[in-house]
């Protein structure tokens, strides 16, 4: 480089003292030289044309150790082929530093640089003998010394004597103490101490960590910077006392139940640090309400329903005493229906409310013509962690067209029903199952056109082996006891068939057929299906099903059986499901496409 720029130098000084006597000639050889100039500057400022990056491979290791070295490596700087004898020195520590992480002081290492691609770099490493942590203390000082939570947590330490030592485990040790010491209280916890003594000679370790935890804090008062009305409402929800111990995920869930009674924009629980004195921390709930008025609007797709459009407008707040209002419009191909939900809190608002129930639906799908108008009143019991209850008075009128029935029924069901969600997982769920079961019953001793007994029942059930393998078992059930068959309008009818029953079939395509192969609707349903998922990365997962049904009136008839295979791609928000299905109970073997999105339970 400074080669080419002083030669230069050097002649444009002869020129220069020779000018007087070589005017005609120095103004060509000026020019000359001016390019060379610039051929020089081009090379300075683009060293790509005449140097490469230096690139590693490393041999003589795997798994993590072999990550662990090459993430050293890739935090080198970037270092081009005429830099590697500078270099070297930087290169084998960083080789050393990712060894010792994972415990080995004692590698060889040998760097070779391939004559015929200079700028690739193999590093070839025989890692030699483990260090092993002979001696691993930690010792407790503090009320962490008698809180059991911290002797959980040194009987399952990530490192342990006799194991190879490895610093990031070691790492995770100290930052197990710290975490667990601010999710339980201890907001004067230290760590007076914590080394690891190598013996390279003996390929030993020592390890100490003293942590002193100082004394676990309780709560103290509870301040609300809120309405009174919304202090009022969430009492029943706030689980914390004065002069209980300090809990973090106590505080969590007792943040997440006040945030599903959606009454609030922002709720938020935290301990005044600043102000504790003698053990003791206050605590502030900040309480956001949410608008008064709030409209959402939405558009979607399903194979059975085809392109939809959904519009809400909420009223979180009528009164008071938490009084919520909410509408819903839902407009598809084969209806159209107008709801109204007004919430009553009692006690837990959570938990315990009643519900005024009243809606208008429309519906001109297939071999089916109903408008059906309804008003309820329902009473939930919710329950977190076991079955939610659902008991109703409700009033049913509607107009229907169904095949070759018709009419008219004014019906008033009192009914209950239970279900309960379980699950564990994200967005793609490794464990859980749903259960919903209904009874209603019409009588005309209360003022209804027929009597019968209504059920339905369905179990969904989802299993996960080893880490990629998941199953989903589902199961159907639904049955009218009573009078007349024909009176029953369509509304309360089974049918099967579609996304969520039986793939191959269109939405509830499967039901008895009067005498021109028009849809009746069924006494009775049945449905069972088995899905085998595999999944293939965090994504994406590929799906092997089988779908059997029928909707029947004596279940004379044969079943329908769907079987194929399909896609599931993770999104944000949530699993878009993807299945070809074949009908293959069927002479003519239909081919279905099924799309939705939606959660598996």
């Amino acid at each position: 480089m400074w080669a080419c720029y002083s030669s230069v130098m050097m002649r444009i000084t002869s020129l220069s003292d020779t000018h007087a006597q070589r005017g005609t000639l120095r103004a060509g050889t000026r020019s000359g030289h001016g390019a060379l100039l610039l051929l020089c500057a081009g090379l300075l400022l683009a060293p790509s044309a005449w140097a490469a990056k230096i690139t590693y491979k490393v041999e003589g290791l795997k798994g993590e150790l072999k990550d662990n070295v090459t993430a050293y490596l890739n935090g080198l700087p970037t270092y081009q082929d005429r830099q590697f004898r500078a270099a070297r020195d930087r290169i084998q520590e960083a080789v050393s530093q990712g060894l010792q992480a994972t415990g080995y002081y004692q590698p060889k290492i040998e760097i070779i640089r391939q004559r015929e691609t200079p700028s690739k770099v193999v590093i070839k490493v025989e890692k030699g003998e483990p260090v092993i942590v002979t001696s691993l203390d930690v010792l407790l000082r503090g009320d962490a010394g008698q809180d059991e939570a911290y002797s959980r947590l040194l009987d399952d330490l990530p490192l342990k004597e006799g194991e190879v030592l490895h610093h990031g485990k070691y790492e995770s040790i100290k930052s197990s103490l710290g975490n667990l010491g601010l999710a339980r209280g201890y907001f004067d916890a230290r760590l007076r101490k914590s080394q690891v003594k190598v013996l390279t000679d003996k390929n030993e370790a020592q390890i100490l960590i003293v942590y002193d935890s100082g004394q676990r804090y309780r709560y103290g008062e509870i301040r609300y910077q809120a309405t009174p009305e919304a202090v009022s409402l969430i009492r029943p929800l706030v689980t914390i006392h004065s002069g209980e111990p300090y809990q973090a995920l106590t505080l969590a869930d007792m943040s997440q139940d006040i945030s599903s009674t959606r009454l609030f924009r922002e709720s938020e629980i935290r301990p005044l640090v600043s102000e504790a004195e003698d053990g003791v921390v206050p605590m502030q709930v900040t309480l956001t309400p949410r608008d008064k008025h709030e409209i959402e609007v939405g558009l979607g797709f399903s194979t059975d329903e085809g392109p939809r459009m959904s519009g809400s407008w909420e009223k979180p707040w009528i009164n008071r005493h938490g009084h919520r209002l909410k509408t819903d419009l839902k407009i598809s191909q084969p209806q159209a229906e107008l709801s109204l939900d007004y919430q009553i809190p009692v006690g837990n608002p959570l938990q315990d409310y009643y519900s005024v129930l009243a809606g208008f639906k429309h519906e001109d799908y297939k071999d089916t013509r109903s408008d059906l108008s309804t008003i309820g009143i329902h009473r939930w019991k919710k329950r977190p962690d076991g079955w939610d209850r659902d008991v109703f008075v409700r009033a049913l009128y509607e107009d229907y067209v169904q095949g070759e029935d018709a009419g008219n029924s004014l019906l008033l069901l009192p009914g209950v029903s239970w279900s309960r969600l379980r699950i564990r997982g994200n967005l793609v769920p490794e464990w859980g199952d749903r259960q919903q079961l209904l009874v209603e019953v019409s009588d005309t001793h209360w003022g209804s056109d027929m009597n019968f007994v209504r059920t339905w029942g369905r179990t969904k059930w989802l299993r996960t082996l080893g880490d990629n393998h998941r199953f989903l078992l589902r199961g159907e059930q639904g049955a009218i006891i009573g009078d007349s068959f024909a009176q029953v309008p369509s509304s309360l009818r089974f049918f099967t068939g579609g996304d969520q029953t039986v793939r191959g079939f269109s939405y509830e395509s499967i039901s008895p057929r009067d005498s021109e192969g028009r849809l009746l609707g069924a006494r009775y349903m049945s449905a069972a299906s088995l899905e085998y998922d595999y999944r293939f990365s965090n994504s994406w997962l590929g799906a092997l099903f089988v779908d059997g049904g029928t909707a029947t009136n004596d279940y004379s008839e044969a079943w329908k059986i769907g079987t194929g295979a399909g896609v599931r791609w993770v999104t944000p928000i949530g699993m878009v499901r993807l299945d070809l299905a074949v009908g293959i109970s069927e002479d003519d073997k239909p081919l279905r496409l099924h799309f939705a999105l939606g959660p598996d339970l």
